[in-house]
């Protein structure tokens, strides 16, 4: 399996310099280049804010900045003051 990755991005690569055009390399999309950062915090209730500056973190000491997914598998639900 891991020759024919190799062989096609070989004939991918000669392809492009026989036809001429330029090369470029595109990087693998991967899972953390699409996950969303919310901030939450943890001493005042179950919500979770898509900016730090958001009014619900106003009296909040500490905050932390986490995953869109691990708020909502911990039970975080959307703040009140962005809906």
């Amino acid at each position: 399996m891991q020759m024919s990755k190799l062989k096609q991005a070989s004939l991918v690569l000669i392809a492009t310099f026989t036809i001429g055009g330029t090369f470029t390399i595109v990087p693998p999309k991967t899972a953390s280049a699409s996950r969303t950062w919310v901030w939450i915090a943890p001493n005042h209730g179950k919500r979770y804010h898509y900016t730090r500056g958001c009014r619900g973190l106003n009296n909040a000491g500490h905050k932390r900045h986490v995953t869109l997914h691990w708020a909502k598998s911990h039970h975080y639900r959307l703040c009140g003051w962005e809906k």
